[in-house]
């Protein structure tokens, strides 16, 4: 259940993809490149800003809980219905009402991230319980694996829906986004089958100023967990410029529309050759070796688009590529370390503390956003570039959780 979920919500996320299908819906209504990054910033490829607002709120509560599953339930199924409304509300409003679309895109997008920061507590914990620290790599790198492949199908799908002359605007981005709704709807039906395994929690409640507390208390005594902090952070600079690839493509090597899903379905054929990968490395080898790889091949895509000339603009293709390699990398190398490094009593009060502190990266690609519109996509290159060298450098000190455990 937990692989079927995986594939299908992949596939299902392709279809409003925050980096390709999402700039170019906005770019029918604005060519505000903020609008762009604030879209991103929602829905980010590493992340959304509405993911750390509950965070810890939810883990306060779930601390003494032993089944956690509830709440999941609740959170996915209004977390799938966004996409659903999202489909509908653009089929109805986009050509008379153009500005209350991109309100409502806005408020689904909110609402789909927020209810996702309400599922991450007991999403986690789950497979925290459920899986050894060893197994836990090919799972996700599974789940990736299979859902890229599913994802780079997505790809495809979505240039031939916005490459069609027969389906106009907004009837494409209408069905996009309605696929996504059937796909993720099929994955949390998936996802709220499993079976929660059962652990000791903590028995007695604390109030939410104590739990605020405890959690930092968690800060100052884990150095090691400290400096994961601070590699993710500069590790997630990435997402500055995550959504205005293809718009600098676009805008200044001037590639047509269709070639957007052929970006969607090659990042997505990176995330499939690497999943198993990454998924191998991290149960073998330990999740600071994920981390410290995918970290420095996101240093390369600003380095590419500072590079490549209008001429060469085919050389965007390779880009998307390892942006693929790159996002599948982070996110099993900083999950799998995260869930290494947290006690199993504590669980919850470590993936609150770890949402809530890497929220600059969740507004990341607002700020890209502005400074396209106050600079130049080049400068927002490189500014990525100076930062994840940084992410790469201080990921060097980290210790692997496994060994501390030996």
């Amino acid at each position: 259940m937990g692989l079927i979920h995986g594939i299908f919500f992949t596939g299902g996320q392709a279809f409003g993809n925050p980096d390709t299908i999402l700039p170019v819906f906005l770019n029918h209504f604005t060519v505000s490149k903020i609008l762009v990054g604030l879209s991103s910033t929602l829905l980010g490829s590493l992340g959304g800003i509405g993911n750390v607002i509950p965070q810890f709120f939810v883990a306060n509560k779930l601390e003494t809980k032993a089944e956690k599953k509830p709440l999941l339930r609740t959170a996915i199924t209004v977390r799938a219905v966004c996409w659903g409304l999202l489909s509908l509300t653009t089929l109805l409003l986009a050509e008379s009402f153009p500005h209350l679309t991109v309100f409502f895109l806005f408020v689904f997008l909110l609402v789909f991230t927020i209810m996702g920061g309400v599922a991450t507590i007991p999403f986690f914990d789950i497979w925290g319980k459920a899986l050894p620290s060893t197994m836990r790599g090919r799972f996700f790198g599974h789940r990736q694996f299979w859902g890229g492949i599913c994802a780079a199908g997505s790809g495809l799908v979505a240039k031939m829906v916005l490459g069609n002359s027969t389906i106009g605007f907004p009837q494409n981005f209408s069905l996009l986004f309605f696929l996504a709704f059937l796909f993720m709807g099929i994955s949390y039906l998936a996802l709220g089958s499993v079976r929660e395994p059962l652990q000791e929690v903590h028995r007695n409640p604390l109030t939410f100023k104590h739990f605020v507390k405890k959690a930092f208390q968690i800060l100052k005594s884990d150095e090691n967990y400290k400096k994961f902090l601070y590699v993710q952070i500069l590790a997630g600079a990435g997402a500055l410029a995550m959504p205005f690839y293809v718009l600098y493509a676009r805008d200044v090597l001037h590639i047509e529309l269709g070639m957007v899903g052929i970006f969607l379905m090659v990042q997505m054929i990176g995330s499939v050759i690497s999943n198993i990968i990454w998924a191998y490395l991290s149960d073998f080898s330990g999740n600071k070796r994920v981390v410290q790889i995918s970290t420095f091949l996101g240093i390369l895509p600003p380095l590419l688009a500072l590079t490549i000339p209008p001429r060469l603009s085919v050389f965007f293709i390779p880009l998307f590529l390892i942006i693929g390699f790159f996002i599948s990398g982070r996110i099993i190398g900083k999950d799998n370390f995260l869930l290494d490094a947290a006690p199993p009593k504590d669980r919850p009060a470590y993936l609150s503390l770890n949402g809530t502190l890497t929220f600059p990266v969740m507004i990341f690609p607002l700020l890209g956003g502005v400074i396209v519109q106050l600079m130049s996509y080049k400068i927002l290159f490189l500014i990525t570039f100076v930062m994840m060298l940084a992410g790469f450098m201080l990921s060097f000190v980290l210790q692997d959780p496994r060994d501390e455990k030996r």
